[in-house]
Protein backbone atom coordinates (compact mmCIF):
# COMPACT_ATOMS: atom_id res chain seq x y z
CA UNK A 1 0.00 0.00 0.00
CA UNK A 2 1.40 3.59 -0.91
CA UNK A 3 2.42 5.58 2.15
CA UNK A 4 0.02 8.74 2.46
CA UNK A 5 1.52 11.74 2.74
CA UNK A 6 -1.35 14.78 3.43
CA UNK A 7 -0.87 18.24 2.18
CA UNK A 8 1.18 20.52 4.44
CA UNK A 9 -1.23 22.08 7.14
CA UNK A 10 -0.38 25.85 5.82
CA UNK A 11 -1.38 24.93 2.13
CA UNK A 12 -4.70 22.83 3.39
CA UNK A 13 -5.75 25.62 5.70
CA UNK A 14 -4.06 29.30 4.36
CA UNK A 15 -6.12 31.26 6.99
CA UNK A 16 -3.92 29.21 9.79
CA UNK A 17 -0.78 30.81 8.06
CA UNK A 18 -2.34 34.51 8.45
CA UNK A 19 -3.66 33.58 11.73
CA UNK A 20 0.40 32.80 13.58
CA UNK A 21 0.99 35.78 12.11
CA UNK A 22 -1.40 38.04 12.67
CA UNK A 23 -2.26 36.81 15.94
CA UNK A 24 1.03 36.53 16.82
CA UNK A 25 1.64 40.30 16.07
CA UNK A 26 -1.28 41.79 17.46
CA UNK A 27 0.57 42.90 21.19
CA UNK A 28 2.21 45.93 21.27
CA UNK A 29 5.79 44.36 21.56
CA UNK A 30 5.16 42.45 18.27
CA UNK A 31 3.55 45.49 15.94
CA UNK A 32 6.82 46.96 15.46
CA UNK A 33 8.46 43.57 14.98
CA UNK A 34 6.36 43.06 11.93
CA UNK A 35 6.90 46.35 10.23
CA UNK A 36 10.70 45.57 10.90
CA UNK A 37 10.02 42.57 8.80
CA UNK A 38 8.02 43.78 6.35
CA UNK A 39 10.87 46.57 5.79
CA UNK A 40 14.08 44.08 5.95
CA UNK A 41 11.86 42.04 3.29
CA UNK A 42 11.07 45.12 0.49
CA UNK A 43 14.58 46.13 1.23
CA UNK A 44 16.13 42.57 0.39
CA UNK A 45 17.04 40.42 -2.35
CA UNK A 46 15.16 37.63 -3.20
CA UNK A 47 17.01 35.20 -4.02
CA UNK A 48 17.94 33.35 -0.55
CA UNK A 49 14.08 33.00 -0.24
CA UNK A 50 13.99 31.32 -3.58
CA UNK A 51 16.70 29.23 -3.13
CA UNK A 52 14.42 27.82 0.25
CA UNK A 53 11.65 27.34 -1.59
CA UNK A 54 12.92 25.71 -5.02
CA UNK A 55 14.74 23.06 -4.78
CA UNK A 56 15.83 22.97 -8.73
CA UNK A 57 17.29 26.44 -7.46
CA UNK A 58 19.00 25.56 -4.61
CA UNK A 59 20.57 22.35 -6.87
CA UNK A 60 21.85 24.52 -9.21
CA UNK A 61 23.68 27.09 -6.77
CA UNK A 62 25.31 23.80 -5.09
CA UNK A 63 26.43 22.74 -8.95
CA UNK A 64 28.21 25.94 -9.37
CA UNK A 65 29.49 26.79 -5.79
CA UNK A 66 30.23 23.44 -4.24
CA UNK A 67 33.57 21.85 -4.09
CA UNK A 68 31.43 18.82 -2.44
CA UNK A 69 29.82 18.39 -5.66
CA UNK A 70 32.64 19.40 -8.03
CA UNK A 71 35.05 16.67 -6.24
CA UNK A 72 31.80 13.95 -7.08
CA UNK A 73 32.00 14.72 -10.49
CA UNK A 74 35.54 14.44 -10.35
CA UNK A 75 35.00 11.09 -9.45
CA UNK A 76 32.28 10.26 -12.41
CA UNK A 77 35.45 11.79 -14.56
CA UNK A 78 37.73 9.14 -13.06
CA UNK A 79 35.36 6.11 -13.21
CA UNK A 80 34.55 7.48 -17.42
CA UNK A 81 37.87 7.19 -17.80
CA UNK A 82 38.12 3.85 -16.05
CA UNK A 83 35.70 2.88 -18.81
CA UNK A 84 37.57 3.92 -21.94
CA UNK A 85 40.72 2.01 -20.07
CA UNK A 86 38.71 -1.30 -20.38
CA UNK A 87 38.13 -1.19 -23.69
CA UNK A 88 41.64 -1.07 -24.29
CA UNK A 89 43.64 -4.21 -26.00
CA UNK A 90 46.54 -5.03 -24.78
CA UNK A 91 49.56 -3.13 -25.60
CA UNK A 92 52.12 -5.17 -28.16
CA UNK A 93 55.49 -6.70 -27.12
CA UNK A 94 58.54 -5.55 -29.19
CA UNK A 95 61.69 -7.84 -28.63
CA UNK A 96 64.78 -7.89 -30.44
CA UNK A 97 68.02 -10.08 -29.97
CA UNK A 98 71.48 -10.88 -31.25
CA UNK A 99 72.81 -14.20 -30.97
CA UNK A 100 75.75 -16.08 -32.11
CA UNK A 101 78.42 -13.84 -30.77
CA UNK A 102 81.10 -15.65 -30.49
CA UNK A 103 83.90 -16.29 -28.00
CA UNK A 104 87.23 -18.08 -28.89
CA UNK A 105 88.43 -19.16 -32.46
CA UNK A 106 85.71 -19.51 -34.68
CA UNK A 107 84.80 -22.01 -37.25
CA UNK A 108 85.67 -21.93 -40.02
CA UNK A 109 88.68 -19.89 -38.42
CA UNK A 110 88.73 -15.63 -39.34
CA UNK A 111 85.18 -14.95 -39.30
CA UNK A 112 84.27 -11.67 -37.61
CA UNK A 113 81.41 -10.25 -35.67
CA UNK A 114 79.65 -9.02 -38.86
CA UNK A 115 79.68 -12.86 -40.11
CA UNK A 116 78.38 -14.86 -37.51
CA UNK A 117 75.98 -11.98 -36.12
CA UNK A 118 72.00 -13.26 -35.99
CA UNK A 119 69.89 -10.59 -35.63
CA UNK A 120 66.20 -11.26 -34.77
CA UNK A 121 63.15 -8.79 -34.36
CA UNK A 122 59.90 -9.95 -33.47
CA UNK A 123 56.68 -8.46 -31.81
CA UNK A 124 53.85 -10.61 -29.27
CA UNK A 125 50.25 -10.24 -28.79
CA UNK A 126 48.11 -11.18 -26.11
CA UNK A 127 44.47 -12.42 -27.14
CA UNK A 128 42.48 -11.97 -24.60
CA UNK A 129 39.48 -14.95 -24.09
CA UNK A 130 36.26 -14.19 -22.07
CA UNK A 131 37.65 -11.46 -20.11
CA UNK A 132 37.48 -7.98 -22.27
CA UNK A 133 33.20 -8.50 -21.89
CA UNK A 134 32.89 -8.85 -18.01
CA UNK A 135 36.27 -6.45 -17.62
CA UNK A 136 33.90 -3.53 -19.93
CA UNK A 137 30.57 -4.25 -18.26
CA UNK A 138 32.28 -4.10 -14.63
CA UNK A 139 33.67 -0.94 -15.55
CA UNK A 140 30.47 0.08 -16.81
CA UNK A 141 28.38 -0.49 -13.39
CA UNK A 142 31.00 1.37 -11.74
CA UNK A 143 30.74 4.43 -13.47
CA UNK A 144 26.94 4.32 -13.07
CA UNK A 145 27.61 3.74 -9.45
CA UNK A 146 29.71 6.68 -9.48
CA UNK A 147 27.03 8.60 -11.33
CA UNK A 148 24.78 7.57 -8.59
CA UNK A 149 26.74 8.45 -5.70
CA UNK A 150 27.32 12.30 -7.28
CA UNK A 151 23.45 11.83 -7.24
CA UNK A 152 23.22 11.03 -3.49
CA UNK A 153 26.04 13.82 -2.72
CA UNK A 154 23.84 16.48 -4.32
CA UNK A 155 20.85 15.10 -2.76
CA UNK A 156 22.63 15.56 1.14
CA UNK A 157 24.22 18.71 0.24
CA UNK A 158 20.53 19.94 -0.71
CA UNK A 159 19.25 19.09 2.99
CA UNK A 160 22.03 20.49 4.38
CA UNK A 161 21.97 23.83 2.60
CA UNK A 162 17.96 24.41 3.10
CA UNK A 163 18.30 23.20 6.55
CA UNK A 164 20.77 25.69 6.91
CA UNK A 165 18.77 28.72 5.28
CA UNK A 166 15.48 27.70 7.21
CA UNK A 167 17.37 28.16 10.18
CA UNK A 168 18.71 31.40 9.50
CA UNK A 169 15.09 32.30 8.72
CA UNK A 170 13.65 30.51 12.16
CA UNK A 171 16.64 32.19 14.19
CA UNK A 172 15.98 35.67 12.71
CA UNK A 173 12.14 35.92 13.40
CA UNK A 174 12.43 34.56 16.88
CA UNK A 175 15.12 37.39 17.29
CA UNK A 176 13.53 39.52 15.88
CA UNK A 177 10.45 38.86 18.07
CA UNK A 178 12.71 38.85 21.38
CA UNK A 179 14.28 42.42 21.08
CA UNK A 180 10.69 43.93 19.94
CA UNK A 181 9.31 42.18 23.17
CA UNK A 182 12.31 43.87 25.21
CA UNK A 183 12.04 46.93 23.49
CA UNK A 184 8.49 47.34 25.30
CA UNK A 185 9.73 46.11 28.56
CA UNK A 186 12.44 48.67 28.47
CA UNK A 187 9.48 51.47 27.76
CA UNK A 188 7.23 49.90 30.18
CA UNK A 189 9.90 49.79 33.21
CA UNK A 190 10.54 53.22 32.45
CA UNK A 191 7.26 54.54 32.70
CA UNK A 192 6.88 52.55 35.87
CA UNK A 193 9.71 53.99 37.21
CA UNK A 194 7.97 57.44 37.15
CA UNK A 195 4.82 55.38 38.86
CA UNK A 196 7.41 54.49 41.32
CA UNK A 197 8.93 57.85 41.92
CA UNK A 198 5.23 59.12 42.70
CA UNK A 199 4.21 56.11 44.92
CA UNK A 200 1.49 54.88 42.42
CA UNK A 201 2.93 51.04 42.59
CA UNK A 202 5.37 49.83 44.99
CA UNK A 203 9.13 48.77 44.78
CA UNK A 204 8.37 44.96 44.65
CA UNK A 205 5.90 45.67 41.62
CA UNK A 206 9.18 47.39 40.23
CA UNK A 207 11.46 44.52 41.26
CA UNK A 208 9.06 42.27 39.16
CA UNK A 209 9.14 44.42 36.07
CA UNK A 210 12.87 44.61 36.40
CA UNK A 211 13.06 40.80 36.37
CA UNK A 212 11.22 40.31 33.88
CA UNK A 213 12.90 43.33 31.84
CA UNK A 214 16.41 41.31 32.22
CA UNK A 215 15.14 37.94 31.67
CA UNK A 216 13.90 39.17 28.04
CA UNK A 217 17.63 40.59 27.43
CA UNK A 218 18.94 37.11 28.61
CA UNK A 219 16.42 35.28 25.53
CA UNK A 220 17.24 38.41 23.83
CA UNK A 221 21.19 37.70 24.06
CA UNK A 222 21.09 34.16 23.08
CA UNK A 223 18.98 34.87 20.30
CA UNK A 224 21.78 36.78 19.22
CA UNK A 225 24.45 34.54 19.61
CA UNK A 226 22.15 32.11 17.97
CA UNK A 227 21.94 34.11 14.64
CA UNK A 228 25.23 34.21 14.25
CA UNK A 229 25.73 31.26 14.54
CA UNK A 230 23.04 29.91 11.87
CA UNK A 231 24.75 32.38 9.45
CA UNK A 232 28.28 31.20 9.85
CA UNK A 233 26.80 27.31 9.05
CA UNK A 234 24.64 28.55 6.01
CA UNK A 235 27.81 30.68 4.75
CA UNK A 236 29.44 27.20 5.12
CA UNK A 237 26.52 25.76 3.34
CA UNK A 238 26.32 27.49 0.56
CA UNK A 239 29.94 28.47 -0.20
CA UNK A 240 28.82 32.26 -0.49
CA UNK A 241 28.24 35.00 2.06
CA UNK A 242 24.45 34.58 3.69
CA UNK A 243 23.29 37.37 5.34
CA UNK A 244 19.79 35.69 5.81
CA UNK A 245 17.87 38.51 3.90
CA UNK A 246 15.62 37.89 1.07
CA UNK A 247 13.80 35.12 3.24
CA UNK A 248 10.88 35.68 5.39
CA UNK A 249 8.82 32.96 7.66
CA UNK A 250 6.74 32.80 4.30
CA UNK A 251 9.41 30.83 2.58
CA UNK A 252 10.16 28.77 5.13
CA UNK A 253 6.41 27.93 4.93
CA UNK A 254 6.67 27.18 1.43
CA UNK A 255 9.68 25.20 1.78
CA UNK A 256 9.97 21.36 1.31
CA UNK A 257 6.50 20.49 -0.54
CA UNK A 258 5.65 17.11 -0.48
CA UNK A 259 3.47 14.49 -2.48
CA UNK A 260 0.26 13.62 -1.40
CA UNK A 261 1.57 9.93 -1.57
CA UNK A 262 4.70 7.53 -2.81
CA UNK A 263 5.38 4.01 -3.59
CA UNK A 264 6.55 1.75 -1.79
CA UNK A 265 9.35 1.07 -3.61
CA UNK A 266 10.58 4.65 -4.16
CA UNK A 267 13.44 3.60 -1.23
CA UNK A 268 14.11 1.45 -3.80
CA UNK A 269 15.15 3.74 -6.17
CA UNK A 270 17.22 6.53 -3.75
CA UNK A 271 20.63 7.29 -5.88
CA UNK A 272 22.61 5.79 -2.45
CA UNK A 273 20.62 2.55 -2.38
CA UNK A 274 20.77 2.32 -6.84
CA UNK A 275 24.60 3.12 -6.24
CA UNK A 276 24.92 0.07 -3.75
CA UNK A 277 22.97 -2.40 -6.14
CA UNK A 278 25.30 -1.08 -9.02
CA UNK A 279 28.72 -1.59 -6.88
CA UNK A 280 27.14 -5.19 -6.27
CA UNK A 281 26.58 -5.67 -10.25
CA UNK A 282 29.85 -4.64 -10.37
CA UNK A 283 31.34 -6.91 -8.19
CA UNK A 284 29.60 -9.86 -9.51
CA UNK A 285 31.31 -9.01 -13.46
CA UNK A 286 34.69 -8.92 -10.95
CA UNK A 287 33.76 -12.55 -9.98
CA UNK A 288 33.19 -13.49 -13.87
CA UNK A 289 36.52 -11.57 -14.50
CA UNK A 290 38.50 -14.12 -12.58
CA UNK A 291 36.88 -17.24 -12.89
CA UNK A 292 37.56 -16.89 -16.69
CA UNK A 293 41.24 -16.32 -15.50
CA UNK A 294 41.06 -20.04 -16.01
CA UNK A 295 41.02 -19.53 -19.55
CA UNK A 296 44.49 -19.10 -20.81
CA UNK A 297 45.12 -16.55 -22.84
CA UNK A 298 47.73 -17.23 -25.61
CA UNK A 299 50.28 -14.51 -26.72
CA UNK A 300 51.08 -14.95 -30.40
CA UNK A 301 54.44 -14.28 -31.69
CA UNK A 302 56.34 -13.06 -35.52
CA UNK A 303 59.59 -12.67 -35.51
CA UNK A 304 62.24 -11.55 -38.26
CA UNK A 305 65.38 -13.31 -38.01
CA UNK A 306 68.26 -12.00 -40.20
CA UNK A 307 71.69 -14.29 -40.20
CA UNK A 308 75.17 -13.33 -41.43
CA UNK A 309 76.04 -17.02 -41.12
CA UNK A 310 75.37 -18.08 -44.18
CA UNK A 311 79.15 -19.48 -45.15
CA UNK A 312 77.64 -22.43 -43.03
CA UNK A 313 74.45 -22.81 -44.66
CA UNK A 314 72.36 -21.13 -42.91
CA UNK A 315 69.17 -19.11 -44.41
CA UNK A 316 70.19 -15.24 -44.11
CA UNK A 317 66.34 -14.26 -43.91
CA UNK A 318 63.83 -16.17 -42.12
CA UNK A 319 60.55 -15.69 -40.18
CA UNK A 320 59.48 -17.30 -36.99
CA UNK A 321 55.51 -17.72 -35.63
CA UNK A 322 55.23 -18.88 -32.34
CA UNK A 323 52.54 -18.91 -29.30
CA UNK A 324 52.55 -19.19 -25.60
CA UNK A 325 50.17 -20.47 -23.71
CA UNK A 326 50.28 -20.05 -19.58
CA UNK A 327 49.18 -22.75 -17.54
CA UNK A 328 46.86 -21.72 -14.52
CA UNK A 329 47.79 -24.27 -12.87
CA UNK A 330 47.80 -22.70 -9.12
CA UNK A 331 46.59 -19.58 -9.50
CA UNK A 332 43.77 -19.39 -11.63
CA UNK A 333 41.70 -16.71 -9.76
CA UNK A 334 39.80 -18.58 -7.35
CA UNK A 335 40.93 -16.20 -4.59
CA UNK A 336 40.02 -12.96 -6.16
CA UNK A 337 36.62 -14.63 -7.20
CA UNK A 338 35.59 -15.58 -3.79
CA UNK A 339 36.76 -11.90 -2.48
CA UNK A 340 34.73 -10.93 -5.19
CA UNK A 341 31.56 -12.59 -4.03
CA UNK A 342 31.93 -11.44 -0.82
CA UNK A 343 31.80 -8.01 -1.46
CA UNK A 344 29.00 -8.09 -3.95
CA UNK A 345 27.16 -9.42 -0.68
CA UNK A 346 28.51 -6.26 1.51
CA UNK A 347 26.77 -4.54 -1.19
CA UNK A 348 23.51 -6.07 -1.18
CA UNK A 349 23.59 -6.41 2.92
CA UNK A 350 24.26 -2.43 2.64
CA UNK A 351 21.57 -1.59 0.50
CA UNK A 352 19.01 -3.88 2.37
CA UNK A 353 20.09 -1.97 5.81
CA UNK A 354 19.81 1.62 3.92
CA UNK A 355 16.62 1.01 2.39
CA UNK A 356 15.47 -0.96 5.99
CA UNK A 357 16.91 2.58 8.23
CA UNK A 358 15.15 4.83 5.38
CA UNK A 359 11.70 3.03 6.47
CA UNK A 360 11.67 3.42 9.88
CA UNK A 361 12.71 6.60 9.34
CA UNK A 362 9.95 7.79 7.04
CA UNK A 363 7.56 5.96 9.54
CA UNK A 364 8.70 8.18 12.11
CA UNK A 365 8.82 11.33 9.91
CA UNK A 366 4.94 10.90 9.10
CA UNK A 367 3.95 10.12 12.34
CA UNK A 368 5.76 13.51 13.48
CA UNK A 369 4.23 15.45 10.95
CA UNK A 370 1.09 14.66 11.27
CA UNK A 371 1.29 15.89 15.40
CA UNK A 372 3.01 19.19 14.18
CA UNK A 373 0.08 19.76 11.48
CA UNK A 374 -2.18 18.83 14.73
CA UNK A 375 -0.08 21.01 16.98
CA UNK A 376 0.00 24.03 14.69
CA UNK A 377 -3.71 23.91 13.60
CA UNK A 378 -4.41 23.91 18.07
CA UNK A 379 -2.11 26.89 18.35
CA UNK A 380 -3.81 28.68 15.25
CA UNK A 381 -6.72 28.38 16.18
CA UNK A 382 -7.10 27.80 19.87
CA UNK A 383 -4.09 28.80 21.98
CA UNK A 384 -2.80 31.90 20.12
CA UNK A 385 -6.28 33.92 19.68
CA UNK A 386 -7.57 32.85 23.31
CA UNK A 387 -4.05 34.20 24.67
CA UNK A 388 -4.06 37.48 23.00
CA UNK A 389 -7.99 38.01 23.87
CA UNK A 390 -6.46 37.24 27.22
CA UNK A 391 -3.33 39.70 26.81
CA UNK A 392 -6.05 42.84 25.23
CA UNK A 393 -8.41 41.97 28.43
CA UNK A 394 -5.18 42.22 31.11
CA UNK A 395 -4.36 44.86 29.63
CA UNK A 396 -6.88 47.18 29.76
CA UNK A 397 -7.80 46.11 33.35
CA UNK A 398 -4.41 46.91 34.28
CA UNK A 399 -5.18 50.26 32.93
CA UNK A 400 -8.01 50.93 34.81
CA UNK A 401 -6.69 49.36 38.35
CA UNK A 402 -8.79 46.20 38.38
CA UNK A 403 -5.67 43.92 38.42
CA UNK A 404 -1.91 43.83 39.86
CA UNK A 405 1.21 43.76 37.73
CA UNK A 406 1.94 40.51 38.48
CA UNK A 407 -0.74 39.33 36.36
CA UNK A 408 0.03 41.58 33.54
CA UNK A 409 3.35 40.27 33.44
CA UNK A 410 2.00 36.99 33.41
CA UNK A 411 -0.47 36.83 30.75
CA UNK A 412 2.89 38.54 28.59
CA UNK A 413 5.28 35.92 29.30
CA UNK A 414 2.55 33.16 28.62
CA UNK A 415 1.59 34.91 25.09
CA UNK A 416 5.11 35.65 24.32
CA UNK A 417 6.07 31.71 25.15
CA UNK A 418 3.32 30.89 22.78
CA UNK A 419 4.34 32.99 20.07
CA UNK A 420 8.06 31.80 20.45
CA UNK A 421 6.47 27.85 20.76
CA UNK A 422 4.67 28.89 17.88
CA UNK A 423 7.59 29.74 15.34
CA UNK A 424 9.49 26.59 17.16
CA UNK A 425 6.48 24.38 15.60
CA UNK A 426 7.20 26.17 12.77
CA UNK A 427 10.66 25.97 11.71
CA UNK A 428 10.30 22.05 13.42
CA UNK A 429 7.56 21.61 11.06
CA UNK A 430 9.38 22.55 7.82
CA UNK A 431 12.45 20.53 9.23
CA UNK A 432 10.87 17.32 9.05
CA UNK A 433 9.02 18.43 5.22
CA UNK A 434 12.79 19.16 4.13
CA UNK A 435 14.11 15.81 6.11
CA UNK A 436 11.15 14.16 4.25
CA UNK A 437 11.72 14.80 1.11
CA UNK A 438 15.39 14.04 1.90
CA UNK A 439 14.40 10.41 2.69
CA UNK A 440 12.19 10.07 -0.26
CA UNK A 441 15.56 10.96 -2.35
CA UNK A 442 13.07 14.27 -4.14
CA UNK A 443 15.56 16.58 -3.98
CA UNK A 444 18.23 14.65 -6.31
CA UNK A 445 18.30 15.18 -10.29
CA UNK A 446 15.90 12.87 -11.24
CA UNK A 447 13.28 12.16 -8.38
CA UNK A 448 11.82 8.46 -8.61
CA UNK A 449 8.94 8.16 -10.99
CA UNK A 450 6.31 7.54 -8.42
CA UNK A 451 6.98 10.57 -6.79
CA UNK A 452 7.61 12.86 -9.84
Amino acid sequence: MPTRISRPLLARSPAILGALVAIGLATTAAVPAARAEGARDAAAPPELGRLLRDAGALSSWLREHGPAIAAAGARVAQARADVASAKLLPNPVLDTSVSDMVLGATNPPGLRFVDTAILTFGVSETIEIGKRGPRIDGAGLRLDGTRKEADAELLDRVAIARSALGRVVYVRAKQLVLEDALTSARRATEVERSRLEQGAISGTDYDRMELERMALETDAARSRSEVTGALAFCRAALFAPCDGVGASLGDLDAAAPLPESVSPTTLDKRPDVLALRLRSQASQKDRVLAERRAIPDPTLRLAYTHDRLVISGDQQNTLTVGVMVPLPMFDHGQADAARATSRAQEFDHTARAVVAGARSDLDALVSRRAYLEDALERLGTTALPKSAGVLAVTQRAFTQGQVGLTDLLLARRAHLALLVSAMDLRFEYFAVRSELRHVLGLDGPEPPKEIQ
